[in-house]
């Protein structure tokens, strides 16, 4: 499948193949929910979005069309979705710049990360307090999920989800827009 294109795989899904759109949705599920939750602060939510996409991509793939490059397609899908959901939220004028700033990044770009802006990203996760930064790393960078984590450090969940949003917050204002990238690809 690695080899397959992203129309290929495009019209694998339309054909109804299970085995292509398990693997898909393998690969970018992590993903889609670390930059939904980026966005929204909100693990559930996030993960919400990521499925209702699958579940979108999957009922209405025989009716889509245009589709060339599908790890941008997912990756707009969830923005949009999250901007909407954001919509109906009262948020304070700092993150609605942020919002702005942050949709210019209209598609996710096919390329490699800069090592520099890798590193970058390192070094602002090391600066968070120690608790956060293990729950970060943790949830983001190990994939696991916050009730895991939450036993595994005997804390609650709402305790390892106020650390995620304190530190999703922290490198957003340390990072701004440029972590998105960042998060599809990790």
């Amino acid at each position: 499948m690695d080899e397959m294109r992203s129309d290929e795989i495009f019209e694998a899904i339309k054909r109804r193949e299970h085995s292509v759109f398990k693997h898909l949705f393998e690969t970018y599920f992590k993903k889609m929910t670390l930059f939904a939750e980026y966005f929204l602060l909100d693990r559930d939510e996030a993960e919400d979005i990521a499925q209702e996409i699958f579940v979108d991509l999957w009922n209405n793939a025989p009716m889509l069309s245009g589709i060339s490059n599908l790890k941008s397609y997912l990756f707009v899908q969830v923005r949009n979705r999250c901007f909407n959901r954001l919509k109906h939220l009262h948020v304070e004028d700092n993150y609605k710049q942020w919002l702005a700033e942050a949709q210019a990044y209209a598609e996710i770009p096919e390329v490699e990360v800069d090592p520099e802006l890798l590193q970058r990203v390192y070094e602002v996760i090391e600066e968070l307090p120690e608790q956060a930064r293990l729950v970060f790393k943790r949830c983001v960078l190990e994939g696991k999920k916050y009730k895991d984590v939450a036993e595994e450090m005997g804390v609650s969940v709402n305790t390892i989800n106020t650390q995620m949003t304190r530190s999703y917050k922290y490198i957003r204002k340390r990072m701004g827009v440029s972590f998105l990238v960042i998060l599809a690809i990790i």
